[in-house]
């Protein structure tokens, strides 16, 4: 009797233990931000992809000017040398400058035509760049004017310095359409998910990022007195763009509001950006108090709930839009977190603990 309790207790047992465990995998590359920063996203002429996705396998040329990887300098033709992390800075096209030039693409305001190294050792990578503008080379405001500035220490930890009063330019007053082609200041660090990992084949991603704003100044009040202009704020928040799998056309933005410099900011918020495409944010404060300068805070969460959640709201408030209601039907395409603001700020973050791990389904 003895034996037959335990053959039943082996047999009862072996099913559970025999399961395979889900496996996980981490989806971001280079958490460390040790490798540099490329321009893929915004010089890619020539992708694996349809669109702007994939592996890159051509520069844009965009002579007079120069495309750089950072650090690495000047690419050549034909050269596909890439890295996971560019910078993306807001796009200004087709305008008439202060001097009354008209301006096809302004290129000075991109790190990847218009920086300096700093620092380049194995312990640091620090980069910036001025607003020299149209100066002659013997103006003394020639690399006065500090834009913005980048530093890592390539083991995990990212600092992002903007100054949007030095802005190259900086002529949206409102987070509206008539901006699409003339966007508010931006200093975003992203990554593309070149294997479009389709949510379906996880169980959860964990997603987690720890930040600390060391500073946030309002340097004047622009536009604030310009009618129908929006209050000047500066926001530092993350996002994730997901395309759907059958029509990748179809997109979402879902993200987190992590710091504002204007307290009415945190709450959660479902609209269209400026092309059009639907964004939900979840503030920071769903989980805790505001986080004041200085003071270090870790967000986490799971990104396939936060999808679900993003889409309820999306498909209840813009049902034109057509979005599939399920979260199992979207593929990540790419991340991105930094600052977005309207007027004239001087602020800078740290980023550190970065990751964003999938589990998968067990089988």
């Amino acid at each position: 009797m003895k034996h037959i309790f335990t053959l039943l207790t082996a047999l009862l047992l072996a099913p559970a233990a025999a399961l395979p465990a889900a496996e996980s995998r981490k989806l971001f590359q280079d958490t460390a931000f040790a490798q540099g920063f490329g321009a893929a996203w915004s010089y890619g002429a020539k992708f694996t992809g349809e669109r702007k996705e994939g592996r890159l396998l051509a520069y844009r040329d965009i002579a007079p000017f120069q495309v750089h990887l950072i650090p690495e300098g000047p690419v050549k033709p034909g050269d596909v040398r890439v890295h996971p992390w560019d910078l993306e800075e807001g796009l200004h096209r087709d305008f008439v400058d202060s001097t009354g030039r008209r301006v096809a693409e302004l290129h000075e305001h991109r790190f990847a035509a218009n920086h300096v190294i700093e620092t380049n050792t194995p312990g640091r990578l620090q980069f910036a760049q001025f607003n020299n503008y149209r100066l002659t080379a013997g103006d003394p405001r020639r690399n006065q004017r500090l834009v913005k500035r980048v530093s890592t220490d390539r083991q995990g930890t990212i600092r992002l310095y903007y100054n949007s009063s030095n802005e190259v330019r900086n002529a949206a007053t409102a987070y509206a359409a008539q901006f699409a082609n003339d966007t508010w200041p931006h200093l975003l660090l992203v990554q593309q998910f070149p294997d479009a990992p389709k949510l379906e084949t996880f169980e959860r991603l964990d997603f987690a990022l720890g930040f600390r704003v060391l500073r946030q100044a309002q340097v004047s009040d622009w536009p604030a007195a310009l009618p129908g202009a929006t209050r000047p704020d500066m926001n530092l928040q993350c996002f994730f763009l997901l395309r759907e799998v059958r029509q990748p056309d179809r997109m979402l933005w879902i993200g987190m509001l992590l710091h504002a410099s204007d307290p009415g900011n945190y709450f959660v918020h479902t609209a269209l950006e400026q092309w059009g495409t639907v964004f939900h944010r979840e503030p920071v404060t769903l989980s805790g108090p505001a986080p004041g300068l200085n003071e270090s805070r870790t967000v986490s969460c799971e990104l396939k709930a936060l999808t679900r959640r993003a889409l309820a709201a999306a498909v209840r408030k813009h049902p034109d839009k057509k979005l599939s209601s399920s979260a199992d039907d979207y593929y990540l395409s790419l991340f991105n977190v930094g600052w977005e603001g309207i007027g004239h700020w001087e602020t800078e973050a740290e980023l550190s603990g970065l990751s964003l791990k999938g589990h998968s389904k067990t089988p």
